[in-house]
């Protein structure tokens, strides 16, 4: 049984003759897997992002509407110091409003 040949020291043979070739082709694969990763990361920090921009819109509105009910509320309170100051206005006693109902 000379005639015949040991496979697994012939393949050993062949990948050591094309050790650079091989090198080559485990770093271009390492390569393509390193893009798919940091490719995949990118997408996932860009939704990320989209959600939180989102988010920050929609506390900017917030902050808006907050603003128009404060400055709302400031006039309301103008309006009354104005009354009672420059026009001596003042809210009745309890004992002098009067109840209107219909009947």
């Amino acid at each position: 049984m000379e005639g015949r040949i040991n496979l697994t020291k012939e393949i050993g043979q062949d990948l050591w003759r094309h050790k650079w070739q091989l090198l080559l082709a485990l770093l271009t694969l390492g390569s393509a897997m390193t893009v798919i990763v940091v490719t995949h990361g990118t997408r996932q920090l860009t939704s990320e992002y989209n959600e939180l921009m989102a988010e920050q819109d929609r506390l900017d509105i917030e902050w808006r509407h907050l603003l128009l009910e404060q400055n709302t509320l400031m006039e309301h309170s103008r309006i009354e110091v104005l009354a009672r100051d420059k026009l001596g206005m003042q809210r009745p006693a309890p004992a002098q409003e009067k109840l209107v109902t219909q009947r």
